[in-house]
């Protein structure tokens, strides 16, 4: 996974650890004391992860990076920045559109039932 797919799922984890803590603290009310302990294990393990992942990424960045870029001048940097935040927001706007995309298809896949057709339904009444 590249960088910065690394960066949106890690971003995309984050954004979500409120909901998931949320949805986990209205299942602690009734839980037991040893259910709840457990839980909160679990927690502090899972963030203790995500902060692991985001320093390892960090780290990777800076020395990625530090290599990359020592032989640019100041000006040269901020040219590159510039270059590169326009690139990544292309790449998150099509992310954006892909996603929508995804969301519109996966809704339109499922079988609808087929239009209601009186005729068909109906039976005729015999003529009396």
């Amino acid at each position: 996974m590249g960088m910065i797919g690394k960066l949106l799922s890690s971003g995309f984890s984050l954004a979500t650890l409120p909901a998931r803590l949320t949805f986990r603290s209205v299942r602690a009310l009734a839980m037991t004391p040893a259910e709840a302990s457990r839980l909160l294990a679990d927690m502090r393990e899972a963030s203790d992860q995500a902060v692991q992942e985001l320093q390892g990424l960090l780290a990777s960045v800076d020395a990625e990076m530090s290599h990359k870029a020592a032989h640019l001048s100041a000006a040269d940097k901020r040219l590159a920045a510039e270059l590169a935040l326009r690139a990544a927001e292309q790449h998150l706007s099509m992310a954006a559109i892909n996603i929508l995309r995804a969301v519109w298809l996966t809704l339109h896949s499922t079988p609808n039932l087929p239009p209601a057709e009186l005729a068909e339904r109906i039976e005729p009444t015999p003529n009396v």
